[in-house]
């Protein structure tokens, strides 16, 4: 009887990996499930490079051009509008566009929320591709 209460509690001491196994089983399927949602969130921007046009690429297409100033100005297609004529104009001018990109640049002051609305702005507008034109400092 003695003998058969040593066997129990040797098998009974032992680590038990079923639950281990079980929380890490659910931690990598709620990292699985959740990754789509980190990836497809937020706005993507591509950086302008440079290319070489190829010779029988079609010329021009129609682009939105948004400068923003120090000043608070926007201006689209070196004409000045307010935020609001943007809201207006950019979705007609996105409809005559093939590529529907557009490019946007602030001077060195602007605050980066004011080109964040603008950069929103352009999404809700149907903008295909947004891209951040970056200027270097001339010393």
């Amino acid at each position: 009887m003695r003998r058969r209460t040593r066997v129990e509690s040797y098998r009974n001491s032992g680590l038990i990996l079923n639950s281990l196994v079980d929380i890490a089983l659910s931690l990598v399927i709620a990292f699985i499930v959740s990754m789509p949602i980190f990836f497809e969130s937020g706005i993507f921007v591509s950086a302008p490079g440079a290319a070489r046009a190829a010779a029988n690429e079609p010329g021009s297409d129609i682009k939105a051009n948004i400068l923003i100033t120090n000043d608070g100005r926007i201006i689209l297609n070196e004409a000045q509008v307010s935020y609001e004529n943007l809201s207006e104009l950019l979705p007609r001018l996105l409809q005559r566009s093939v590529e529907r990109r557009v490019i946007v640049a602030a001077e060195e002051q602007v605050k980066y929320d004011r080109v964040m609305q603008v950069l929103d702005l352009a999404k809700q507008c149907g903008a295909a591709d947004v891209a951040l034109l970056r200027t270097r400092r001339v010393k």
